[in-house]
């Protein structure tokens, strides 16, 4: 999908149910962002396997979270596909060192995945004392790496699966033998790292405290606004899909089936679930009763994986221009919309002015204006020929200038300068297929990474088949 008219969207954290383990504190108020020309800390990048991560942390502490993110990474991957398989493309992660910072852009969330302008995935997270919330992290990886499994999602089966596979980071879960009423039968140890599936404490008081969401209700939610009005929908999403998961194992296949072949989601529960259709308000009153009886004594079976990643990086500096361009989308998702476009111009005069000639600075102020950034993207790959951001914005220019021949060889150069470049891909199969080079567009646009911004969260790509964590277990 092209950044022109692209609109960040955030997908928040599961906050509202285990903000316990990463609370919101009425000190971490939220602190303008001060780069380091400005007498700020210095930003470095960190770049490993399978992560960017860009961070104001000490080089030991982002040591540390490349370690851990390497380490949740693997595990996750395991407890959603069963084996260790290569996706394409690194995941940037943004590490504030400084919680007060974050909270001028994360909402009164733990963290959030979103998608940034040039088509990548990204998680913000705070890091409090040596490392972020292992549980924040895995949570918010798994929002991403599902969209290589199942290319439609809704709202209620992406945090009820996020929720679920998030206890695998947990470094040790008290997994107590009862719940608020009644027991629950277990496999695995009471204390336990790497468990999927767990009912945590935080999970036990948040079921206990919070009053249910009507299915009929979960099964349409598209998204509420803030933190506290989500809170009953993320409860009861967990609570749905530990359910299916427990008590429809078979049926819930199925249902994971069809969502990873793209098929709209109602008519995937209406096929899975038979026995629960929306057009028959009495059935799901029917599931709304089980729901609220699994929620006091649940019994159910859990699952563990085990795994360790490669930590190993390679490190550089990242200058204060890329460090405001980072950044910038990230403040404007907490802005008030009458003030964004002051705050993203103010941004990219302080980014240019610091770097003439930075690609996305120059591209986006010229669709602020209204004017061809043809000139100064020239300027740009003439100053910088090895960016292929600068390479990407020239060939996306001149195409809207109709020259397309040019604009092939832009792309061209874009892909061969960054192979992970999502965005450098499909803009190229989408020129050479208008050319009618379908052969030569197709294996491009396959190489892309998953879009769950996209169509209202369709991916244009599935690489691997969906897992069933656990087996059948009727």
């Amino acid at each position: 999908m092209s950044t022109r008219g692209t609109r960040s969207r955030a997908i928040p954290l599961f906050a509202a149910l285990l903000g316990l383990s990463a609370p919101v504190y009425a000190a971490d108020k939220p602190e303008p962002f001060k780069c380091s020309a400005r007498g700020g800390p210095e930003w470095r990048e960190y770049r490993s396997k399978h992560f960017l991560l860009d961070t104001d942390l000490s080089r030991d502490s982002a040591a540390l979270q490349i370690k851990d993110l390497e380490r949740i990474y693997t595990m996750v991957l395991q407890a959603m596909i069963g084996e260790q398989v290569e996706l394409p493309g690194r995941t940037r992660v943004i590490g504030f060192g400084n919680r007060a910072q974050f909270q001028e852009s994360g909402k009164d969330y733990a963290g959030y995945h979103t998608i940034t302008p040039l088509q990548q995935a990204l998680i913000v997270i705070p890091v409090g004392g040596l490392k972020a919330d292992p549980e924040t992290v895995a949570h918010e990886l798994v929002h991403h790496l599902s969209w290589f499994l199942f290319a439609r999602q809704p709202r209620w089966f992406s945090e009820g699966l996020a929720q679920f596979i998030q206890t695998v980071a947990s470094e040790m879960i008290d997994n107590e033998p009862t719940m608020r009423t009644g027991s629950h039968m277990v496999r695995g140890a009471t204390h336990l790292q790497g468990g999927v599936g767990v009912i945590s404490r935080e999970a036990r008081y948040a079921l206990a405290q919070t009053p249910p969401v009507k299915v009929k209700d979960l099964l349409t939610w598209r998204g509420q606004e803030g933190a506290e009005a989500e809170h009953p929908y993320y409860v009861q999403s967990w609570l749905l899909y530990h359910w299916l998961w427990n008590s429809r194992s078979k049926e819930f296949t199925e249902f994971q089936r069809r969502l990873s072949a793209a098929e709209d989601p109602s008519s995937a529960w209406r096929a899975s679930f038979p026995e629960f259709d929306p057009l028959k308000p009495a059935t799901l009153e029917s599931l709304d009763k089980s729901l609220e009886r699994y929620r006091n004594s649940a019994r159910y079976v859990f699952y563990r994986v085990n795994g360790e990643g490669d930590a190993t990086f390679a490190e550089s500096k990242l200058p204060p221009a890329e460090v405001h361009l980072l950044l910038v989308q990230l403040r404007l998702i907490r802005a008030k919309a009458e003030e964004r476009e002051s705050l993203l111009r103010a941004e990219l005069d302080e980014a240019l002015r610091e770097d003439p000639t930075h690609p996305v600075a120059i591209a986006r102020r010229a669709k602020l204006d209204q004017t061809s950034p043809l000139t100064g993207l020239r300027n740009s790959v003439t100053a910088r020929p090895n960016d292929a951001r600068a390479w990407l914005f020239l060939a996306r220019a001149l195409s809207d200038a109709g020259n397309q021949t040019e604009a092939e060889s832009g792309y061209r150069k874009a892909v061969a300068l960054d192979a992970e470049s999502a965005d450098a891909h499909n803009s190229l199969a989408a020129l050479l297929a208008a050319k009618g080079q379908n052969k030569e567009a197709l294996p491009l646009k396959m190489r892309r990474s998953p879009d769950p911004a996209a169509s209202g969260g369709k991916s244009n790509r599935r690489s691997q088949e969906p897992h069933q964590p656990g087996g059948d277990r009727r």
